[in-house]
């Protein structure tokens, strides 16, 4: 009997040792399932062991490998992830480093620029207006005469108190000469051309309006900015017999050189009535007359641009 007790006693305190270690690991799995479950889910999951013991072991067991193999596929993406950021910038610095060594000579070398890393800017404004002067001067040539060539300069100076609007004022002096149709008349038909109107000079006042910003490529080499211009006003023209009110209407162009310098082409269209000889040879008659003329020069402009 003694014996028997005594083999029950050692039998019962390695059950005891048994539960011990069993509750060890039962702990050690439970805080594993707290780690990579959602609390909830954890509760609900310690719940269950506790009611069925038996379960313990092998739904621990299960649930950890799922989550192992969840947590193994999230690493790998991640480090893909990496490496497909890593490839990125590699290229980008290789790209980088190619367009510092490459030139830019024409407008075709523009696409080999890289989307996004290299990007060929071209300025909003090149030749600003706003508060400077702009003083011209050009030469002219008559384009509707049909009785005389007419040849002249002409100097202007603008103040431009907006990028798009300023104020003009003119001046023009013409030279005339007779066509060989005019000679032809006088001498051979004895027609007098005495009631033909010449100018001999225009100074007036305009609004300048520039509503028009470009650039255009010149032998597909260089981008040239330009304004496309407006001019409307009035003035005096002196004929050959005196000054008479005239309206002037024109338009042109300006291609920026530099920021204080540009090329520019004006037409110019002045609209007056002027007094003539009668063709019966005694007093005088007014008639309706225009003048046409197309200019080109240069423009300086003052003061230096400080911005853009």
């Amino acid at each position: 009997m003694l014996g028997m007790n005594c083999i029950k006693g050692i039998t019962s305190v390695r059950l005891i040792k048994i539960q011990k270690i069993n509750y060890y690991y039962t702990c050690i799995l439970v805080g594993t399932v707290f780690h990579f479950m959602g609390w909830e889910t954890a509760f609900a999951q310690v719940e269950t062991l506790s009611n069925n013991p038996s379960l313990s072991q092998s739904s621990l067991g299960q649930n950890s490998k799922s989550e192992t193999d969840v947590e193994v596929e999230a690493l790998y993406d991640k480090l893909d992830e990496d490496q497909k950021e890593k490839n990125q910038v590699v290229r980008k610095k290789e790209v980088q480093q190619s367009q510092k060594t490459k030139k830019i000579n024409s407008l075709t070398d523009l696409v080999d620029l890289a989307p996004f890393t290299d990007v060929a800017v071209i300025q909003r404004k090149f030749l600003p207006h706003t508060g400077r002067f702009e003083l011209s001067a050009s030469g002219m040539v008559g384009l509707n005469n049909p009785f005389f060539n007419n040849f002249g300069g002409e100097a202007r100076a603008a103040y431009y108190f907006h990028e798009k609007h300023g104020i003009e004022a003119q001046y023009m002096l013409f030279t005339n000469s007779q066509k060989t149709v005019t000679k032809n008349l006088e001498e051979k038909r004895d027609v007098l051309t005495s009631n033909l109107v010449t100018p001999k000079s225009y100074m007036g006042l305009a609004y300048k309006w520039a509503p028009v910003y470009g650039k255009i490529t010149f032998l597909n080499v260089k981008i040239i900015p330009f304004d496309l211009f407006f001019t409307g006003g009035f003035g005096l023209t002196q004929t050959d017999k005196k000054q008479e009110p005239t309206f002037h209407l024109g338009s042109g162009q300006a291609f920026a050189l530099s920021k204080s310098m540009a090329f520019r082409w004006d037409l110019v269209w002045n609209f007056y009535s002027a007094q003539v000889d009668a063709t019966s040879g005694s007093g005088s008659t007014s008639s309706n007359h225009n003048d046409l003329f197309i200019s080109l020069g240069v423009s300086f402009f003052v003061p230096e641009a400080g911005y853009r």
